[in-house]
């Protein structure tokens, strides 16, 4: 299991020639969804981060959150390892590449760790993000994932936020539900210190495969989240 000892450790090394940010993030939400699909079986969840990153561009950080897969998993826990690199082309266009890892540490029913590279390019407050695992969850299947988001500035404080995203290949051609597509339409803002979002989730997951309770549920939901950076 690749741990995010690695990546600090390249970090500190890097330290002594690069300026280090370190700042961290504590959530809560009233369900953990990934790319549309709960991973707490639509019930609330308490997420945090700690993140390092450089003014050369690299970053590390590590991420949790609690999650549910259903009766007779013992998982109940997501901690992510990620590795990445980031920097500007032009004064408008931007890019971002990283490696992730997902573990589930105390699942002794099932191993769902998975490696997943992810790559973005963003111009202005649009960005265009594409994932691809060559075995999605520990299953030996392929997956990607495209997404455009787009935020738009309503004040100084408050954004409306744009999301669209597809799920395709080897895994979900022989899952259930098939290749899907996830969206959402939201705002954003911040307030006494607190990072404030709201935002209404909705898919194209076929009627008869819908899961409105209960682990992996994928139905349309509102989306409550409040944050805050340290």
């Amino acid at each position: 299991m690749k741990k995010i000892l690695t990546g600090l450790a390249l970090a500190a090394t890097m330290g002594n020639a690069y300026a280090a940010e370190v700042s961290g993030t504590v959530s809560f939400t009233n369900d953990y969804r990934f790319r549309g699909i709960s991973q707490s079986a639509g019930d609330a969840a308490v997420q945090g981060s700690l993140d390092v990153g450089f003014e050369n561009g690299i970053y590390a950080g590590i991420w949790g959150s609690n999650v549910d897969f259903g009766s007779g998993e013992d998982a109940n826990l997501e901690i992510d390892y990620y590795l990445g690199y980031g920097g500007d082309i032009n004064d408008d266009l931007s890019y971002d590449i990283n490696f992730s890892y997902y573990t589930y540490p105390g699942n002794d029913t099932a191993d769902y760790d998975y490696s997943e590279i992810i790559a973005g390019l963003y111009y202005g407050d649009l960005g265009l993000t594409f994932a691809y695992s060559n075995d999605f969850f520990n299953t030996s299947e392929s997956a990607k994932y495209v997404a455009l988001d787009y935020s738009y500035g309503i004040t100084e404080e408050v954004s409306l936020d744009l999301h669209a995203g597809h799920s395709f290949g080897e895994y979900w051609g022989s899952s259930d539900i098939s290749d899907y597509s996830d969206y959402s339409i939201g705002v954003s803002g911040s307030y006494s210190g607190l990072d404030l979002s709201a935002a209404y989730l909705f898919n194209d997951i076929k009627t008869a495969d819908e899961a409105n309770s209960g682990a992996y549920r994928n139905d349309n939901t509102l989306l409550l989240t409040i944050s805050r950076t340290f």
